[in-house]
């Protein structure tokens, strides 16, 4: 039963920080900044960010924070004081659809995770109502 409330720990933290990352995204929907004086050049703009999750083979799972690859997208503003000659700024490659989406997932997953840790709770008690 400890290791069934270890892993459903794992999973409420890997939910926990997906939704973290995913708040965050929105927050900065609309943070622009330069574009890069370089192609592949880091531009001046909110770097988003993705939940990178990786089994723990057979003991939860593992969640990190991943920078997302394009971080952002040619906007045109060209009132912007970060906006170069031709008016385009950089803003973060963010899709609130997808983001929206990525808050519903880690929900349902906290609440499977929650559930699987009462289950186990339940079931303990239980044992050591047998055993007594």
């Amino acid at each position: 039963m400890i290791s069934a409330l270890a892993i459903s720990r794992t999973g409420l933290d890997a939910a926990s920080l997906r939704l973290e990352a995913s708040a965050s995204n929105v927050a900065n929907l609309r943070t622009t900044g330069a574009l890069p004086a370089e192609p592949g050049g880091r531009a001046g703009s909110y770097t988003p960010v993705d939940v990178v999750q990786t089994s723990l083979d057979g003991a939860g799972v593992s969640a990190r924070l991943a920078e997302r690859r394009p971080a952002f997208v040619t906007a045109y503003e060209p009132g912007s004081p970060d906006a170069d000659a031709r008016g385009f700024v950089a803003a973060p490659n963010v899709d609130i659809v997808g983001e929206v989406t990525n808050q519903i997932m880690a929900a349902a997953a906290f609440e499977a995770n929650a559930a699987a840790m009462r289950a186990a709770r339940d079931m303990t008690e239980t044992l050591f109502d047998i055993e007594a």
